[in-house]
């Protein structure tokens, strides 16, 4: 294919996306206000500007691959010296592998800190550092490893008069490649296993506070448990009306359960959560309180941590005075997924307690007697006319007969 050729398929493609483009936008413009025909009409130039980019640098890396073909056939026929690709792509690779490697740190450097908040749970410096410890020795070890790769490939790349060396076996190699590896990892999988333990089997819940939350498309519902510290069993074929979650109320572990419009946590005191789900299966997310689990229908699942931060210092400390803790839906559950948030608040015993007394059991709202209405007061008796008028006259009678 000739290059006049290429410059009409380029320039026959660039004013086909042009008027395509333009086409849209005024499409766009008559069925749309202003505002969103320049939104779209923007959307479409952008998309056109990186077809067009594609398309110029496919052309180009054409016509560079052409020039060198020729290049070669004349230093074929003319018996020259050619290219020595070996030595341009072991240079090229050794410098994009640096390229690369350069990459990740800066990659580190910019967006690291935006992997997980700062942790606000007991546990949840203990998983953090279990994280940091194994990204740092696995970092290590990729930096390491591909710093050999790029520096053996360009130091032994292919070169005139020169055989590579037959080295087919080393026991001592093989030791020690498979058995360091190996301590480290069995390190590595027995402090996960001694923290996963910790979390997920926690000892002394007798004292923790008990809340249960259940999912539902597309909302959460919080329910407290009361003094007894127990929740009240539930069952599916109960929920209708105000009764959201099919709580058994006959129960009496039931009765004192209350369903509050936030989640109010004490600092520094052991909290139990009980997942459920009413639809589909969807996944409990405090990213914070370094917690995650999936809410599953016909199941509880559970969670125990520690709050150990409280919401005006975490305030704080992130300088923003609008912060919350979020309980959000970690799992894809449908069209309104990203509406699933339930506030957290962590604060002191104090205004635990304060907040605990305000709280009224949901079977005590519901059976709760209305005080009787007061009397109404038995309106006074309307004078008698006639008989006023009548001692008016005795009166007047009166006074002439005295005269």
């Amino acid at each position: 294919m000739s290059i006049l050729k290429k410059l009409s398929i380029f320039a026959s493609a660039a004013i086909a996306t042009f008027y395509t483009n333009v086409a849209m936008a005024q499409a766009a413009e008559a069925g749309a206000d202003a505002a969103k025909a320049g939104a779209r009409t923007e959307m479409w130039l952008t998309v056109a500007f990186y077809i067009l980019m594609f398309v110029a640098a496919g052309f180009i890396l054409g016509v560079v691959g052409r020039a060198l073909k020729v290049y070669e056939l004349t230093t074929t026929a003319t018996k020259k010296k050619g290219i020595n690709w070996n030595s341009i792509n072991a240079t090229l690779f050794l410098v994009i592998g640096f390229l690369g490697l350069y990459g990740a740190f800066w990659e580190l450097n910019a967006h690291g800190g935006w992997l997980l908040p700062d942790p606000a749970s007991k546990h949840g410096v203990e998983t953090d550092n279990l994280l940091h410890v194994t990204f740092y020795i696995t970092f290590t070890v990729f930096v390491l490893t591909h710093l050999v790769l790029f520096t053996y490939v360009f130091l032994y790349r292919g070169r005139k008069n020169k055989r590579a060396y037959y080295y087919p076996h080393n026991d001592n190699l093989e030791k020690i490649w498979t058995l360091v590896p190996a301590v480290v990892l069995s390190i590595l999988v027995f402090f996960g296993w001694k923290t996963w333990t910790s979390i997920m089997y926690p000892e002394n819940l007798k004292d923790a506070i008990k809340v249960e939350a259940v999912a539902e498309q597309f909302k959460w519902t919080i329910r407290y448990a009361g003094k007894d510290n127990l929740l009240g069993p539930r069952n599916y074929r109960l929920i209708g009306g105000d009764n959201v979650l099919g709580v058994k109320f006959d129960d009496k572990t039931s009765q004192d359960d209350f369903f509050p419009q936030e989640i109010v946590l004490p600092v520094n005191k052991t909290v139990q959560f009980q997942f459920g789900a009413k639809d589909v299966i969807h996944s409990a997310y405090m990213p914070h309180f370094r917690v995650q689990m999936n809410c599953v229908p016909g199941m509880n699942t559970y969670f125990t941590f520690t709050p150990t931060v409280t919401t005006n210092e975490m305030r704080s400390k992130v300088n923003d005075a609008k912060f919350d803790y979020l309980l959000y839906c970690n799992k894809i559950c449908g069209a309104s997924h990203f509406n699933m948030k339930f506030v957290i608040k962590v604060v002191s015993e104090k205004e635990y307690r304060a907040w605990l007394k305000n709280q009224t059991p949901f079977w005590v709202k519901k059976n709760e007697k209305p005080a009787p209405a007061a009397p109404a007061e038995t309106p006074a008796a309307p004078a008698d006319s006639t008989k006023a008028d009548t001692t008016k006259a005795a009166d007047k009678t009166l006074a002439i007969n005295i005269k």
